[in-house]
């Protein structure tokens, strides 16, 4: 990602829709992987309106770039849940999908937390998609943190506690959209 839009701009874009700080420090400019979620066929713009219909199925989250024979991790969370004036439940899980090969896409990696589309309650929120670098290109053993049920234990997760209990460290790449009712 920083490759393809310079890393001061990929932090700007970040900063400018507050995503760091709410839910992460930074972005690693160590790596050159860059990560293109596309709903329909369709690539996700950083920062752009997307309808909860438009974007109810799956993604597919494509690495592009990065180390050979590279594991990748990827993660997609709204910081605003339920009202983004006051989001107690910050953040809510959406998907977790781990060991995606370099070069690779969602389909070809082990689906933890199976992704849940967006259905905002109040205001415009924001889905967040991070690109985490496995460390020591070692597949990930993950269990899924909401239990397997589809709404249980999806609030309140923190992307920088699942980082460190895994020793991911920063995205390598991270991309959004926005979407409301």
């Amino acid at each position: 990602m920083c490759a393809a839009l310079g890393c001061r701009a990929v932090g700007a874009s970040l900063e400018q829709a507050k995503i760091i700080p709410d839910i992460l420090d930074r972005v690693s400019a160590a790596s050159q992987a860059q990560l293109v979620v596309e709903f329909q066929g369709k690539a996700v713009q950083h920062g752009e309106l997307l309808t909860p219909a438009a974007t109810k199925s799956a993604p597919v989250a494509r690495v592009k770039g990065g180390a050979e024979g590279g594991l990748f991790t990827i993660l997609c969370t709204d910081p605003d849940p339920p009202d983004p004036a006051a989001p107690k439940f910050r953040e809510w899980l959406h998907w977790i999908v781990a060991n995606v090969p370099s070069g690779g896409d969602s389909t070809q990696g082990q689906t933890v937390t199976p992704y849940r589309g967006p259905s905002p309650p109040i205001g415009t929120h924001r889905y967040v998609f991070m690109l985490f670098q496995q460390p020591n290109q070692e597949p990930l053993q993950l269990s899924d943190p909401s239990g397997g049920d589809p709404m249980a234990r999806r609030a309140s997760f923190s992307t920088r506690k699942f980082a460190a209990a895994h020793s991911l460290g920063d995205p390598v790449a991270v991309t959004w959209f926005n979407a409301h009712k």
